[in-house]
């Protein structure tokens, strides 16, 4: 066992320190386009594996307050994809089309819209911060789209 005065230990208030720890348990949503399962994650932080169903596309949405990083896992998938103003002002910031293929990333900073459409099976590990966020949807192909864009 390190001494903590001897071998770098920063004592904290309260004689706290930053620590390790195995989480277990997770929850699976299904969602309409696949299912998604849900891990946790440190304070703020939440990961997600996603299972989008060839074919199938997630909604048109953007986020207020989270931002996320999407690694394809595996398949084939076409992203669409915005800046902040793309919501706004279509026109002069368009939405970019582009393929990705297992071992891609998508990074999405808040505000700025995107969606996944599965060319075929799809597993994405998603990696955010404001968990409690919720997603604002511009479109959907399922009706769940609410006149939330100005909320």
């Amino acid at each position: 066992m390190k001494n903590k005065e001897n071998d770098g230990y920063q004592a904290r208030e309260n004689d706290e320190y930053k620590s390790s720890w195995v989480s277990k348990g997770t929850t699976v949503v299904e969602k309409p386009w696949g299912y998604e399962t849900r891990w946790s994650g440190f304070s703020g932080i939440h990961g997600k594996t996603l299972f989008i169903k060839k074919g199938f596309r997630t909604s048109l949405k953007y986020n207020k307050r989270k931002t996320e990083v999407l690694m394809l896992r595996s398949g084939n998938a076409e992203v669409t994809f915005g800046n902040e103003n793309t919501v706004s002002n279509p026109e002069a910031h368009p939405y970019t089309l582009q393929k990705l293929e297992a071992g891609d990333c998508l990074l999405v900073q808040s505000g700025c819209p995107y969606r996944i459409k599965a060319v075929t099976n799809c597993e994405i590990f998603e990696i955010g911060d404001n968990s409690a966020d919720t997603p604002i949807r511009i479109e959907d192909d399922h009706g769940r789209v609410k006149n939330e864009k100005n909320a």
